[in-house]
């Protein structure tokens, strides 16, 4: 099954050499400039000045790998010129921060792009849903709002048995909170406002109702000529705090696959995607697959040499071919996927010390291939409340499936036996 969608002839797909601005690079570790000099391009980093940042990003990053940088001053016009003196025939989002002054940039070079005017629709979550809706598209009901009273008004009204409260900006890296009670929307609401103005600069929240059940990541990329295709699809499960436990790769044809591209290919439309990589967060309902939120920007994935080598797909990358080729790659069918990949969340139930016999019982199971996170004897662990919370993950990969659910249940017990009850060095 070739999960690809044209609406239009694609471009012959030739490659080419050319200048790329990359625009926010901010937390990718250089991969978008990594991934362009392997093709040849001029890389160009596009920063934005210091108060136009949010506190998160005001320390500044590591731009070691981009050969030439440039401070975006003086307005439109004037980072455009450069860009142009410098041959520049691609703009990209390094981050979410950097979606909006993208689609401007591309739009005032002349070059295929996403149109400024619809960049809401593709960074907000209140209004992805009413686009969604609008569409005649299953999406969950919602309120965008700065204020608490607001939303437990909307929240008092709408009558619903829980309630997500997240920030607004979907690139936000905090995670949403699942409430039942006006006091825990309340609670969610001071924090999460705090965590949006530290990573996005503003107070904007959305309230909307609860939609229980596995979540599915759906990557796609879009080309120049309107043409989209799915490059990847995670099944992830949580525990009943919502605390992530494991994220498995999925193969493509299957008719729950099948369901969930269908639905990505009518949103892409609906949130005015014409060209770039998009990340779908989505969920099945009675309605069957809802949009929960949607980014439009790649990220590097953790370990994405072991993903490229076990399952050859790397988001970032098909991104990457896509602006310098001018198409897009399907994903691949089952009979290409040889392994499986699962991501497996360590989980805390409290403070403790990680310990070193257990440690090294789990970090050397058959499938595991690869440690995320900063897994020593000895170190002291928190709480695992949310997945930046967690000790670390374990990446599993596998030619079974089954190989792969014995050592996930080891970790498990691993864990009851007292993986986190060693002694501090």
């Amino acid at each position: 099954m070739a999960l690809t969608s044209t609406s239009s002839m694609p471009s012959t797909g030739s490659p080419r050499v050319g200048a790329v601005a990359v625009v926010a690079p901010y937390g990718e570790a250089g991969r978008h400039a990594q991934e362009y000099a392997r093709r040849g391009w001029k890389i160009t980093a596009v920063t934005l000045p210091a108060h136009a940042l949010p506190a998160q990003h005001r320390e500044g990053t590591d731009l070691s790998d981009y050969p030439d940088v440039i401070e975006h001053v003086g307005g439109l016009r004037r980072t455009a010129r450069r860009l142009r003196e410098r041959g520049v025939s691609a703009v990209i989002a390094g981050s979410g921060i950097g979606v909006p002054l993208a689609d401007r940039l591309t739009r005032a070079l002349g070059l295929a792009g996403n149109d400024p005017g619809t960049t809401a629709l593709r960074t907000d979550r209140g209004v992805q849903a009413a686009a969604l809706a609008d569409a005649g598209l299953a999406a969950p009901r919602v309120l965008r709002t700065a204020s608490l009273a607001g939303a437990l008004r909307w929240a008092e009204s709408s009558r619903l048995p829980a309630y997500v409260v997240a920030v607004a900006d979907s690139s936000a890296a905090a995670p949403p909170a699942v409430c039942r009670s006006a006091a825990e929307i309340s609670t969610a609401w001071r924090r999460l406002r705090r965590a949006a103005h530290h990573q996005t600069g503003t107070h904007d929240l959305v309230i909307q109702e609860y939609l229980p059940g596995r979540q599915y990541i759906v990557h796609t990329v879009s080309s120049p000529a309107s043409q989209h295709a799915v490059t990847g699809v995670w099944a992830e499960e949580r525990t009943s705090q919502h605390v992530h436990t494991r994220s498995d790769l999925m193969a493509s044809p299957s008719l729950l696959v099948r369901s969930l591209y269908l639905y990505a290919m009518r949103v892409l439309d609906a949130l005015c995607v014409e060209t770039g990589p998009a990340r779908f967060r989505m969920v099945l309902t009675g309605r069957g697959p809802t949009l929960l939120s949607a980014r439009a920007f790649a990220e590097p994935p953790l370990a994405a040499e072991l993903f490229e080598l076990t399952a050859g797909i790397d988001h970032l990358r098909e991104a990457v071919r896509a602006s310098t080729t001018g198409l897009v790659r399907p994903w691949v069918d089952d009979q290409t996927v040889s392994r499986f990949v699962s991501r497996v969340s360590l989980i805390a139930p409290r403070e403790g010390v990680l310990d070193a016999q257990l440690l090294r019982t789990v970090t050397t199971l058959p499938t595991v291939r690869h440690v995320v996170g900063s897994l020593v004897a000895g170190a002291a662990v928190r709480k695992t409340v949310d997945r930046q919370s967690s000790p670390g993950e374990l990446v599993l990969s596998a030619v079974s499936r089954q190989a792969i659910e014995e050592d996930y249940r080891v970790i498990r017990a691993v864990e009851r036996l007292g993986l986190y009850d060693g002694a501090a060095l």
